[in-house]
């Protein structure tokens, strides 16, 4: 992980803002774990002259915490107690803003006014101790010292603190979990007085089968930025297309109430489900088989309002495993052949592939799945079109065209 890094750091965007490789690699923790944006990144990091013992600090609102950052970039394999002394210094200080604003350097002084807000509705404050070493033994010791000092702290004086040694190990598995959650876990709850429906349990496993009213297709969050498809192998074709346009032109005819028998159905996957008071509530839900039908079902929004009687089956099934998962989606995509580019979009390798290119250049965008557009603020030269990738023996060959 110390080598990636090193690796990474080295990237223009990294070398042109942060003047060492102590801030470049708290910056590279904040794009890569935390998933902050190039600004928000280059506006976390305080490191420098009057610092006070906090390198990056920032407030996660969906977390309700603060996070002060101290990190210590070195290729030895132990750390002394030195750096936990840091963080506790840290601690100390932020206990009284006023001081802190006081005689802290200027980037500090302007993080502070939103932690302060922060602290003010009850926010926690987590100390992350960044590092590619081990502790030392004694710093070890320290460490399960301070940790139950601030616990008992925590309860004493209602500033609620803990502090995190996040280490080579921890961020290697940290790194992963990032590369897989590139979209954010998305909640839908289904009303079943609207629909008819079926529970059962399937070779151990829970699924609703649910002829859903068109009107409330369009209600399921994440269909317009794509973000429902998360796991889908390619997001929308367009309208231009062929079967889009086929579903299109059933919803608008006159035969619009057999748009039941003339669709497939929606298949997706959830990592809990569960019905309550008629209701059935989808916790991290992604479509994997259905993404052009929703995207034209909602770019006709108007009209589906207006249609009281006409309805699409859809399958949800309760699969938390990442290989069934695969599995189901390559299964259920038959409708339009998948391509092997669009069987590899999810692959891990792909993903980290991603992460590199964008992280080198900053501007540009990786396309990993057919129909995917790459946000207005990235620079269309810098955008990969293509991804072909050939197995060669025991190698991986991977071609793109800029």
């Amino acid at each position: 992980m110390y080598n990636k890094i090193s690796s990474d750091i080295a990237q223009s965007y990294y070398q042109q803002n942060f003047s060492n490789d102590g801030q470049r690699f708290v910056a590279w923790y904040l794009r890569n774990i935390h998933l902050r944006d190039l600004i928000q990144t280059r506006d976390d990091i305080t490191d420098g002259a009057d610092d006070k013992q906090i390198n990056a600090i920032f407030v996660d609102d969906e977390k309700e915490t603060v996070f002060v950052i101290q990190g210590k970039f070195i290729g030895a394999s132990t750390i002394d107690p030195e750096p936990l002394r840091e963080v506790l210094s840290a601690w100390i200080q932020l206990r009284d803003l006023v001081r802190l604003q006081e005689v802290c350097n200027n980037k500090l002084k302007q993080k502070l006014a939103e932690v302060a807000r922060a602290l003010e509705d009850a926010y926690e404050v987590c100390f992350e101790l960044l590092t590619t070493a081990k502790l030392s033994a004694s710093a070890q010791q320290d460490l399960a010292t301070f940790q139950e000092q601030l616990a008992e702290l925590s309860e004493r004086d209602e500033f609620p603190a803990t502090l995190v040694l996040v280490h080579e190990d921890e961020i290697r598995r940290r790194y992963d979990l990032a590369l897989e959650s590139e979209n954010p876990c998305l909640t839908h709850s289904l009303d079943l007085k609207t629909c008819q429906s079926l529970s059962v349990t399937i070779a151990g496993t829970r699924a609703v089968i649910a002829v859903v009213p068109l009107s409330e297709c369009i209600k399921f969050p994440g269909i317009k930025d794509g973000t429902l498809f998360q796991k889908n192998v390619r997001q929308s074709l367009g309208l231009s297309n062929a079967v889009n346009k086929g579903i299109k032109n059933s919803i608008y005819s006159d035969r619009h109430r057999d748009f039941f028998f003339f669709h497939n159905g929606i298949t997706a996957i959830c990592n809990k489900l569960r019905i309550s008071n008629s209701t059935l509530h989808l916790h991290g839900v992604s479509v994997v088989n259905g993404c052009q039908s929703l995207n034209t079902i909602l770019s006709c929004s108007e009209k589906v309002k207006t249609l009281s009687d006409t309805s699409l089956l859809f399958r949800f099934y309760e699969i938390p495993q990442r290989d069934r998962a695969d599995k189901i989606i390559i299964s259920t995509n038959s409708q339009s052949a998948l391509k092997p580019r669009d069987l590899r979009s999810n692959d891990k390798r792909v993903l980290n592939l991603k992460r590199s290119y964008e992280q080198k250049y900053p501007k540009g965008y990786f396309r990993t799945k057919r129909g995917e557009k790459p946000p207005a603020d990235r620079d269309d030269q810098l955008t990969v079109f293509t991804l072909r990738l050939f197995r060669l023996d025991t190698k991986v060959l991977i071609l793109y065209a800029l």
